[in-house]
């Protein structure tokens, strides 16, 4: 059975891995022809991606093997990353800079659904847009939806055009990162508050360099800390919240489930190598097959963006979703420069 499963995986994750290949190839030709860095792997898989998913017609049966290089090869990119992280960059490990990062995130949420209320749209819808904008993105929706009853529909409208625009955003930040006078540190603290997954952080920081990746990455792991408090208490925030829906019930939370494994992971490998436990040839090595899974991820990533699914999208939804992204980006860049 398991070997069955395993079979099953094997197309998906063969096309991630064509699609890696062939952003790679082009990068390394466009760097060959011109002497300029055109386009790095990671935004080229993400594009080759959705190419792909937008005019091609691509098999069920590749669906698994595609969710499997987007979720379980960026978690074992994440840990390998970790191998290679050191907190000497984080200004003496200051703790302090950690809680106004937890306090950033939630004044975004409160924010983020007062903002949605505000252009009309519902309370659960809003919540979700909040959370997921200030957290993680699809994985805080997918998260917090059941704690507050939210419907299907305004969890898939949510998270649709959530990864739409944050694709987008990961995209543009690359192209502004020699215009917005950041060092790496402060660009990777800047991605680590306002991308919102975590291979969208690797997306938009490696093409500047390794230390904003590893910073942007752990910033970004912070902010999924913040995932279990907001399931606890983002119900808290809805004035029907004592009338559950009948069709969920009353929700079930379970830590582990919220808590994504490779967080705690990860802190093990940076702490590892923090301690001099793991030699520098083996850091770089794996900081080297990290950024390869992560271009992997990268393919998957693009792979699960439909473009056509935008006009299913209404008015309302999108201009909630941008307002929240410019707000939350605005405020990000005015904690970098005054903290970081």
């Amino acid at each position: 059975m398991k070997t069955r499963a395993f079979a099953g995986l094997l197309p998906g994750l063969f096309l991630c891995l064509a699609i890696s290949v062939l952003a790679i190839g082009l990068s390394k030709l466009g760097s060959l022809l011109t002497n300029l860095r055109l386009i790095d792997p990671f935004t080229g898989a993400i594009l080759i991606g959705i190419l792909v998913r937008t005019f091609a017609a691509i098999p069920p049966s590749f669906a698994s093997g595609i969710r499997c290089g987007t979720i379980s090869v960026l978690e074992i990119a994440v840990i390998l990353l970790g191998f290679s992280l050191s907190f000497d960059v984080f200004h003496d490990g200051d703790l302090a800079f950690v809680l106004f990062v937890m306090l950033l995130v939630a004044c975004m949420i409160l924010a983020g659904f007062t903002l949605c209320r505000a252009v009309g749209l519902p309370e659960g819808l809003s919540l979700l847009i909040a959370c997921g904008n200030a957290i993680c993105g699809n994985a805080a929706i997918a998260a917090v939806a059941p704690a507050v009853g939210a419907g299907n529909e305004d969890v898939v409208a949510a998270i649709t055009f959530s990864s739409i625009l944050g694709v987008l955003f990961v995209l543009l930040l690359p192209a502004l990162a020699p215009f917005i006078g950041l060092n790496a540190f402060q660009f990777g603290t800047f991605a680590g508050l306002t991308v919102y997954a975590v291979p969208q952080v690797v997306a938009a920081t490696a093409p500047v360099s390794m230390v904003s990746a590893q910073v942007g990455t752990t910033i970004k792991l912070i902010r999924v800390l913040m995932l279990v408090p907001a399931v606890l208490l983002a119900p808290l925030l809805l004035r029907n919240r004592e009338k559950p829906s009948p069709s969920h019930g009353k929700p079930h939370i379970r830590l582990v489930k919220v808590l994504p494994w490779f967080i705690p992971g990860f802190l093990l490998a940076a702490a590892l190598n923090n301690l001099g436990c793991v030699p520098e040839s083996v850091g770089n090595l794996t900081s080297e097959i990290s950024r390869g899974l992560f271009v992997v991820a990268m393919s998957g990533l693009g792979l699960s963006v439909d473009l056509r699914r935008l006009v299913k999208i209404g008015p309302a939804l999108i201009l909630g979703v941008t307002l929240s992204l410019v707000m939350l980006a605005a405020v990000s860049f005015l904690f970098v420069l005054s903290f970081a």
